[in-house]
């Protein structure tokens, strides 16, 4: 089965996808790098779909001006994490437990999951099939 890539807008609460599809993910990351109408400040992702949404990818940064809106470190290439991850670290940031999300951050900042904060888990809810919770504060915890 073949796969569509769409640009997931994460400025958005719940986040959504932008009307174009692309059949490479190259296409999606040069869209985000030329600019997207309606989506100029925007937090964006590419998202990799064969129905339902299987990995998610975190685009070159394009310079400062996306660095300032964009919360992961500076990358050359894009960043895929399989949806499962991102499942799983939203359920350790819901369960509640200090003993879990102690653990689970320390794994995230020593992974490709490092720029996934529980708001930004939240915002792809929908996405994502989960119910991630109440609005975290800015620090990325719950309020």
């Amino acid at each position: 089965m073949s796969s569509i890539y769409r640009v997931l807008c994460l400025s958005h609460d719940p986040a959504i996808t932008t009307e174009a599809e692309y059949g490479r993910p190259e296409q999606a990351a040069a869209a985000i790098a030329e600019g997207i109408v309606g989506h100029a400040d925007c937090d964006l992702l590419i998202g990799r779909y064969s129905y339902p949404l299987v990995e998610v990818g975190c685009p070159p940064t394009t310079g400062p001006e996306r660095a300032d809106r964009h919360r992961c470190s500076l990358h050359s290439v894009t960043e895929w994490v399989d949806v499962a991850w991102l499942r799983i670290l939203a359920a350790v940031y819901q369960s509640g437990d200090e003993t879990d999300r102690g653990p689970a951050r320390r794994l995230a900042d020593e992974t490709r999951l490092a720029h996934w904060s529980r708001e930004r888990l939240r915002r792809l809810r929908n996405e994502l099939g989960i119910d991630a919770g109440a609005p975290a504060d800015q620090s990325g915890e719950a309020s």
